[in-house]
């Protein structure tokens, strides 16, 4: 995941990192309205500090990502409802799964289909599991069905983020946004790489 992104990107990225690390699994609003209105300020020319993007769509995609890690939900979704590949519609996915609206969010990951980032997506959640000391009984549940399977299930995560809306375990709620942190990461470096 070591992605030497523009000076601009790394920036917010560490505004990210020390003030919003596990973003809630619904916020309730935007974690910073200075960063988020700085992100929509940028041109994807000042965000990418100059550089020429091979490929504009996945420049969307890190500023659609950035403003989705910032909880500026509709903002992330007035982008990201404009790219047009699978990493669009992945960011797609995630803002819907955190607005909540699971059955969108599930409609928008059908057009996912498989993406290039789940299978070290599921390999960082197994090893983030085998780090939990005492999980709960629901937790357990969960890391021995991503163990169980051969491939990440996007679905099944929307699942589980739902179920962690009534009544799970804090641990459960905790380890679920240390998994869609993980993904958020993930995301932003694939569309980083694709961009430039």
């Amino acid at each position: 995941m070591d992605v030497a992104y523009t000076s601009a990107i790394a920036e917010i990225i560490e505004k990210l990192e020390s003030g919003n690390p596990l973003p809630p699994l619904v916020p309730e609003n935007a974690w910073s309205s200075e960063l988020t209105d700085t992100l929509l300020a940028l041109s994807l020319e000042e965000l990418f500090d100059g550089q020429s993007l091979k490929d504009d769509i996945f420049g969307g995609a890190i500023k659609s990502g950035l403003l989705l890690w910032n909880d500026a939900l509709d903002d992330s979704h007035d982008v990201s409802q404009e790219l047009g590949n699978n990493t669009g519609s992945y960011w797609h996915g995630i803002m819907h799964r955190r607005e909540p609206d699971y059955s969108n969010a599930k409609y928008w990951f059908g057009r996912v289909g498989t993406h290039p980032i789940f299978p070290e997506l599921r390999e960082r959640t197994i090893a983030l599991f085998k780090e939990t000391s005492n999980p709960s009984e629901a937790l357990s549940q969960i890391g021995q069905a991503i163990e169980a399977q051969e491939h990440w299930d996007a679905y099944q995560f929307i699942d589980w983020c739902q179920a962690a809306e009534n009544d799970l375990s804090l641990d459960v709620t905790r380890f679920l946004q240390q998994v869609q942190a993980k993904e958020i990461k993930l995301l932003l470096a694939h569309s980083y790489r694709n961009a430039i």
